[in-house]
């Protein structure tokens, strides 16, 4: 029989001390400002109401006098005729002078309160967001990204609203119930009502350990819940990204279908969620009026007034609701943990290429480029690239030439650092990448990939990515050379003329020139150009490749192309063929000697020609 796993348990203290520490710590004097307001509030609420019913009210009512130091001041200020009148005023004026008072203390809690919670969540989401920045490309592939974006959006806030209900509550809810308590002790010492306040306490006691079993409840489906959602957010954002493959498969109904089907099971938690916490309203309402029932028997017999057994079922009132908040407040902790554990899933993971304690410098970049029995393999799969050796000095244009899946991107991540070896060594100039800082290590490469990434604004703002703080002149000059002046006075916004998300509004490739022009503006010593010139047709193909021609000058370049009019302008080119490389040499060189490279060379001559052929 399989063994049940036992859920994560939160320490109470350790967890809450942990969330002070890193989030709540920097608001330390507004919040005490807002749980002091909140704590004058209770104390108005709690003790303030029933005392008000037990020795205002009497006074409203002419059953009591006024206590001797108001009516002392009263008859030595007040005319004789006028004092029943008077006393009548003041003693109904204190009843909205109290509601008054709670009521702006607890607007002043309120207040505050959100205030710091909208900074603390503003500083939760920037502290997962950047590290997402930090954290290495393998990170973000063996992660989901709807787990990410939850985690950034919904886990942060989760986390940021049960933080300061706790906090909030840790102070108000004891305060509450201990001056409701203190109403019930005052009245036990000066009435008969001993057996009433023990009834009370018992009954109240009641209550805290049916919280705690419904909390528990609670617990497991909220755990559900913040996992769902995660689920739900990575089937939108994948379905969202995919939406030609979506239509041109018919995938409509089938992706509706995963998407109800998880929803379902999401809407299921929230409901036997929302039904337990539901429960707990009625089930403290019904063990309330138990406990008055026998406080009203107990209180009858034991000969007490209706204005203190009124006075006493208020503090009642008031202490089952702190009993139910301060039970909640440890299932409260529990949801809060979870939310914790996803986002120090991503604020501690481990850094696997973390930045050199000591970078070399490196002041001037000539290019040189050195791979030294370098292996690599993705996750723990077999490998990708297998004990490759090859030196490229500067200056030299060199083609990576193989089948699909043969290592060249992987050839080119491990260039960048985008990933570490596994052995051996790759450097820049003679010095290992994994010593270089981060800084240096952008600044040396530029790249063109295959599928361009364009970010919503200008063209302009697009380009001028390649060098923060280029002058527009700059930007534009790259542009031309880019042949991006060919598209882009077509509206009277020029550089200015606004992107929408993923390069909206602008062909394949429009796009691909912007970030080749993002190249040109970098002008870095090492130029990666990834299928480049894919999206372009053949005249402006010709007339970008004459400006990256230009370009190419007195930079190292690594060309990763199918297209063999691309790859024949390298001065060199390596063959790939399953991680490892099989043919080193010029064009020339290389269709004599490589079977794999005259094969790939014919079969695309062939498909020209069949092409030509068929347009014809």
């Amino acid at each position: 029989m399989e063994k049940t796993k036992s859920k994560p348990k939160v320490h109470f203290f350790a967890t809450y001390s942990s969330l002070w520490r890193r989030f709540l710590s920097p608001y330390r004097w507004q919040l005490l400002l807002a749980v002091v307001c909140g704590a004058f509030a209770a104390a108005t609420a709690g003790f303030g109401l029933p005392m008000m019913i037990d020795k205002v009210f009497p006074v409203v009512f002419g059953q009591a006098p006024l206590p001797d130091f108001l009516q002392e001041y009263v008859e030595s200020h007040v005319p004789a005729d006028k004092i029943p009148e008077v006393t009548l005023w003041a003693a109904a004026a204190a009843m909205p002078l109290m509601i008054f008072f709670r009521g702006a203390f607890s607007f002043a809690n309120m207040y505050f309160m959100s205030k710091i919670g909208l900074r603390i969540l503003e500083d939760i989401r920037i502290k997962v967001f950047a590290r997402l920045q930090e954290l290495p490309l393998a990170f973000h592939d063996r992660s989901s990204r709807g787990n990410l974006v939850a985690t950034t959006v919904y886990y942060t806030q989760n986390l940021q609203h049960n933080m300061l209900s706790i906090t909030n509550d840790l102070v108000i809810q004891p305060l509450t119930l201990l001056s409701a308590v203190g109403v019930l002790v005052f009245q036990a010492v000066t009435s008969k009502g001993t057996l009433v306040l023990l009834a009370n306490i018992l009954i109240a006691g009641i209550c805290i350990p049916v919280v705690k079993r419904i909390g528990d409840k609670v617990i497991e489906k909220m755990r559900q819940m913040l996992f769902g959602f995660g689920d739900i957010a990575s089937i939108v954002q994948e379905n969202l990204s995919a939406q030609r493959d979506v239509r041109i498969f018919a995938l409509e109904k089938q992706q509706t279908a995963l998407l109800q089907t998880r929803l379902r099971g999401l809407v299921n938690a929230l409901f036997k969620m929302s039904a337990w916490r539901s429960a707990v309203t009625p089930i403290i309402e019904i063990l309330s009026v138990i406990a008055l029932a026998c406080s009203l028997y107990m209180g009858i017999r034991a000969g007490i007034e209706l204005p203190q057994f009124t006075a006493i079922a208020l503090a009642l009132y008031y202490c089952y609701t702190p009993i139910k908040r301060l039970g909640e407040i440890y299932n409260t902790l529990q949801i809060a943990g979870v939310a914790l554990k996803g986002i120090d899933a991503v604020i501690f993971a481990k850094d696997e290429m973390p930045e050199p304690a000591e970078p070399t410098p490196m002041p001037a970049v000539r290019g040189d480029v050195e791979f030294s029995g370098v292996s690599f393999a993705y996750r723990a799969k077999a490998p990708v690239l297998r004990d490759i050796n090859v030196s490229v000095p500067a200056g030299q244009v060199v083609a990576l030439v193989g089948p699909s899946g043969a290592g060249k991107t992987t050839f080119i991540n491990l260039l960048c650092r985008f990933y570490d070896v596994a052995t051996g060594s790759v450097k820049i100039d003679g010095v290992d990448v994994r010593n270089i800082s981060r800084a240096d290590r952008v600044a040396m490469a530029g790249l063109v990939s295959q599928s361009p990434v364009l970010f919503r604004g200008s063209v302009n703002a697009n380009i001028g990515i390649g060098r923060p703080g280029a002058t527009d002149d700059e930007i534009r000059r790259a542009g031309t050379l880019a042949a991006v002046d060919d598209f882009i006075n077509e509206t009277p916004e020029g550089y200015e003329r606004q992107i929408g998300e993923g390069g909206e509004g602008l062909s394949g490739g429009q796009q691909q020139r912007v970030a080749i022009a993002r190249a040109f503006l970098k002008n870095a010593p090492i130029l990666i150009l990834d299928e480049a010139t894919a999206a372009l047709d053949t005249l402006n193909e010709e007339r970008v490749q004459n400006a990256l021609d230009r370009l190419m000058r007195g930079h190292t370049v690594f060309i990763i192309a199918h297209r063999f009019s691309t790859i024949r302008r390298a001065n060199r080119i390596l063959v790939f063929e399953s991680g490892r490389i099989v043919g080193d040499g010029t064009h020339a060189e290389l269709y004599k000697k490589s079977a794999l490279y005259r094969g790939l060379y014919d079969k695309q001559v062939a498909a020209g020609a069949k092409k030509g052929t068929a347009a014809k």
